[in-house]
């Protein structure tokens, strides 16, 4: 479903910041003037609640962003992932803490979206967490920059220009992420045997997604639904082609040749050692001369037998 989201508001009245500072905001001013350019309200970690900015535009206007991520917020749990009922009831509660340490009319259902990481989980057992990201790391997805952190999640990037992060996709064993990040035992053994999908999208991207999905606008009531997240997911998951790689066996050169006689698995080998090489798109490298319909049947061969990479 969805974990944290971003929701903004632009307005023209300046709000009344000598108030919101003795209601415990926190002010960011210019270096020359001395001016406020932003406000921020932010409760302590352990409590889970939503991020409060406010900030002034070039041409006046002020702009206040909410993120929250909701399940820590509703459940006092980053591994809780809301339903679409809780969704709607935190969209609500969001609606009412805006206004009530803003003072500013804000409907989180009706705002526009500046941040979403649609997420879902995935029980693979406790042993099998680490060989599963192995395969992630070795995974090459076109446009997007690789990282990796430690043995435990694997990260694919698109920056736009300046290096501003717009979308990313997350692969990650949740346990090993709440030991570093809760010191909760029962939330920890929990968390065993799961890798979580995260499809984070950020400011520009957002709205691209909107677009792709022909939806009415980028607003919550739009973005923020189940329908959509599932669509967002779906989408992912052949991108990275995630069920092949969960399951995906190591090399087997005898399975090849056992589902496809004497000849294609040459082929089949050739075109994986390129892959691992070159990565997905194959097409740019100029000595291939091979149809982009050939090469994607290479690779419908290779996923059909639980093979993805020669390592």
């Amino acid at each position: 479903m969805i974990d944290t989201f971003q929701l903004s508001k632009t307005f023209a009245r300046p709000p009344n910041i000598s108030e919101l500072i003795g209601e415990a905001w926190k002010t960011l001013r210019y270096n020359s003037s001395g001016e406020p350019i932003a406000l921020c309200f932010n409760a302590s970690k352990s409590e889970c609640k939503p991020r409060l900015t406010l900030s002034r535009t070039r041409n006046d206007y002020w702009i206040i962003r909410a993120e929250v991520a909701l399940g820590s917020w509703l459940h006092g749990s980053n591994l809780h992932l809301p339903n679409e009922d809780e969704l709607n009831h935190g969209l609500d509660l969001l609606s009412e803490y805006v206004e009530s340490k803003s003072g500013i009319d804000f409907d989180a259902h009706t705002e526009r979206v500046t941040r979403v990481d649609f997420t879902r989980d995935f029980y693979v057992g406790e042993n099998s967490v680490i060989s599963i990201i192995a395969k992630f790391k070795k995974f090459n997805l076109p446009r997007y920059e690789r990282v990796c952190y430690k043995e435990t999640s694997v990260y694919f990037n698109n920056s736009l220009k300046k290096g501003k992060l717009t979308k990313q996709f997350k692969i990650y064993g949740k346990y090993q992420e709440r030991l570093d990040e809760s010191k909760d035992k029962a939330e920890q053994e929990a968390a065993k045997g799961l890798i979580r999908l995260e499809i984070a999208f950020r400011k520009s991207a957002v709205n691209r997604l909107a677009k792709s999905l022909k939806l009415p606008s980028h607003n919550a009531n739009h973005i923020l639904t189940k329908e959509t997240s599932e669509k967002v997911i779906e989408k992912a998951m052949k991108q990275l082609h995630f069920d092949t790689l969960l399951t995906a066996e190591s090399f087997n050169v005898e399975k090849l040749f056992e589902l496809y006689g004497a000849t294609m698995p040459f082929c089949l080998i050739g075109f994986l050692c390129l892959r691992d090489k070159h990565g997905e798109d194959l097409t740019k490298l100029s000595f291939i001369n091979t149809s982009p319909k050939t090469l994607k049947r290479y690779s419908d061969d290779c996923s059909k037998a639980g093979i993805l990479s020669l390592e």
